[in-house]
């Protein structure tokens, strides 16, 4: 099963207890009935702890979704729990949220509310188009996905470049003189086969555990990101 992850990046001006104090108890709950059944939705945050330079926690999301069996229509309630962790480095912290892009984007925006009235407290985590090509240049045998943006051809918006012989081929060096790198599938580590955008969507293609992930995405993704100025 594929795992995916978003990391953003906030102002240190919080520390890792200040924000724990700020998200717990977080709760935004109503009632619903379904099915002569009356059930909670909404959201709220659980699990959190510190641990070292770490406050993980978990933010749980309560809907209730439609579904259809022989033509009939039920509302059954769901609920969707996603990990997220707060890392504490000298001159950031680094958000981490374990979900795919869209929903990864609406609980940093939710917990970004509930640390801070100011704009843009939690912003997206960038790698510089360069950084990003090091990092993945230097293991090129082991390329299989390129996407280009920022593409300096009328009417095109994106190039994209498949294969095993990337590394070998003419094209990609043409293809860099026309665009930027975007998105890039390979293999950083024997066994380790990822996905990663410079926008910091981390897509883990290999079966990795939730911790191994995490440990992934400290170790070899925050020393690529470009600290903003806050």
């Amino acid at each position: 099963m594929v795992l995916a992850a978003k990391v953003f990046v906030m102002n240190p001006s919080l520390s890792l207890n200040d924000i724990a104090y700020r998200l717990k108890g977080h709760r935004l709950m109503e009632r619903e009935e379904v099915s002569g059944r009356e059930i909670e939705v909404g959201s709220r945050i659980a699990d959190l702890k510190i641990e070292g330079d770490v406050l993980s926690g978990t933010f749980e999301e309560n809907f209730v979704i439609s579904t259809t069996y022989d033509d009939e229509v039920f509302r059954v309630p769901l609920t969707v729990r996603t990990r997220f962790e707060f890392h504490a480095l000298e001159e950031a912290t680094f958000l981490v949220v374990v979900a795919k892009k869209a929903r990864a984007n609406r609980i940093a925006n939710q917990l970004s509310s509930l640390l801070s009235t100011e704009k843009g407290f939690v912003q997206e985590a960038w790698i510089p188009s360069d950084t990003l090509r090091e990092f993945f240049e230097a293991r090129m045998d082991t390329v299989r996905v390129v996407f280009f943006d920022e593409v300096r051809l009328p009417n095109v918006d994106k190039l994209s470049l498949y294969g095993s012989q990337l590394a070998r081929t003419d094209l990609y060096r043409e293809y860099l003189k026309l665009g930027r790198v975007w998105y890039v599938v390979f293999e950083p580590e024997d066994g380790v086969v990822i996905g990663l955008t410079r926008n910091c969507v981390v897509t883990f293609f290999s079966k990795l555990s939730t911790e191994d992930a995490l440990e992934f995405i400290r170790e070899r993704v925050f020393p690529l990101i470009e600290i903003p100025i806050f």
